[in-house]
């Protein structure tokens, strides 16, 4: 009883068929088994050439002094965030807007030797010097603003020269103007 030849035979294959195909099979199997083995070899001499004798030492120092060198990276990162943020905090309290205002204060005077100088910190708190220049000397005095406010009276080249510093649309075109009006005569 050969059972496996009645199958093929009611298939309509012959067994010498399928020798001849399994045959094929086996040696493209060797083939690929070769070819396998060939690439592994030559993978494994490159790894063995790659990590042994003083190569292998000089990677473990390079990859050493590569991860000491990320770490003083990322120090320097945190060290570099703490001063942004120092300078930051200490922006917020320098005078970083300006306003100046040049006008002749007195009507014997011309030059426009007298000006009002807004010095304001990103909150727009500050100070406002003024200096009145006349024949018999120069007068100079200072003023609080905070918060955009002085709690002293201001004049209307100070007020010009707060809002040209606070950056208010119009001042700096007005305060041009104000220095480049001609005092008048008889003034």
């Amino acid at each position: 009883m050969i059972f496996g030849s009645d199958i093929f035979n009611q298939i309509g294959v012959g067994t010498d068929l399928i020798v001849i195909i399994l045959i094929l099979l086996v040696v493209i199997q060797f083939i690929l088994i070769i070819t396998v083995f060939s690439k592994y070899n030559k993978l494994n001499k490159r790894l063995s050439k790659f990590t042994t004798g003083n190569d292998a030492a000089n990677l473990e120092q390079v990859i050493i002094k590569r991860f000491n060198e990320i770490r003083q990276v990322v120090k320097n990162e945190k060290r570099q965030n703490k001063d942004i943020q120092a300078i930051n905090d200490k922006f917020l309290s320098t005078f970083c807007k300006i306003g100046l205002v040049k006008y002749d204060a007195f009507k014997e005077m011309s030059g426009k030797l007298s000006f009002s100088l807004a010095l304001l910190t990103e909150n727009h708190d500050g100070i406002i010097i003024t200096s009145m220049h006349s024949r018999e000397g120069c007068y100079t005095y200072c003023k609080e603003v905070t918060n955009e406010e002085s709690y002293y009276i201001l004049s209307e080249e100070e007020r010009l020269a707060l809002n040209v510093a606070m950056g208010t649309d119009g001042a700096k075109e007005a305060a041009k103007k104000r220095e480049e009006r001609k005092p008048e005569i008889g003034q």
